[in-house]
């Protein structure tokens, strides 16, 4: 069990995505013939049963993989939050209508049995979007890294993530302004925006903690991030608690804000 197990985490997700898919493929295929034997001879050559039970197997098999490769694709798209490309773009199209098409045919199937003719013709349909789907995810990976033996796709990959990681981990640094007429400024949008809710000059907590001599504390006094002017800019664009959000001050004026708390 060891050797295949560090087989498997060695494998790329983009690689383990695309076995799947074609994996999904295949079941799209199994199904789309088993409901043509069931369907569409006149005369029967095999046992209608058999065919009726490897289709309905197939089927539920098909949905739980279907569910797999959708959970990489959404944690790949939330992880990295990036626009999509055309071929991405595609995908999605193709998953989103065999999504829809699939809660269909089961409503035809199981509920609305009226409509059970319909239903076979949308199999058909989920077979060819499933082909679709497949080919421009599973197919174009494989090609492109040589059946995964090339990673320069993943690195690639790989490397666009790192970036926008970095970039969403970026604090910008920060000289604190000293001057009075900063500290003046900074003070007139304290009095305007923070005062209500803080005391500037002791810690005694209104709605939220006293700010007294906060940036020369070791920690903030509610995240416990380090008491550098970066994490109180973290602090006003997101902030932690039940602090609201003050992402529309300038760049101006969190400076100067910064500059005003520099003195407490």
């Amino acid at each position: 069990m060891t050797l295949p197990f560090f087989i498997w985490r060695r494998m790329s997700i983009f690689f383990i995505k695309s076995i799947l898919s074609i994996i999904l493929f295949i079941f799209a295929v199994i199904n789309m013939i088993t409901m043509f034997e069931i369907f569409g001879r006149e005369q029967r050559r095999f046992d209608v049963e058999v065919f009726k039970k490897a289709h309905r197997i197939t089927g539920i098999f098909y949905i739980l993989v279907f569910i797999l490769v959708t959970f990489f694709c959404l944690r790949f798209i939330l992880t990295t939050k990036t626009e999509l490309s055309v071929r991405s773009a595609f995908h999605g199209v193709f998953a989103l209508a065999i999504l829809v098409l699939l809660a269909v045919k089961i409503l035809y199937l199981r509920v609305y049995r009226q409509f059970y003719n319909e239903a076979k013709v949308f199999g058909i349909i989920i077979s060819f979007l499933t082909i679709g789907a497949a080919g421009t995810s599973a197919g174009y990976y494989l090609l492109v890294s040589e059946f995964g033996t090339d990673k320069t796709y993943d690195k690639i990959i790989q490397y666009k993530e790192k970036i926008i990681q970095e970039k969403k981990d970026e604090v910008r640094k920060l000289p604190v302004r000293t001057d009075p007429e900063s500290i003046g400024k900074g003070k007139n949008i304290f009095d305007a925006k923070c005062k209500f809710c803080h005391n500037a000059y002791n810690l005694e907590t209104i709605v939220g903690p006293g700010l007294q001599g906060i940036l020369k504390n070791t920690v903030l006094p509610v995240s416990k991030r380090p008491a550098i002017p970066e994490n109180i800019i973290k602090q006003l664009r997101q902030p932690f608690g039940r602090m609201p959000s003050f992402e529309y001050l300038s760049e101006e004026e969190v400076e100067d804000l910064i500059a005003f708390l520099n003195t407490l």
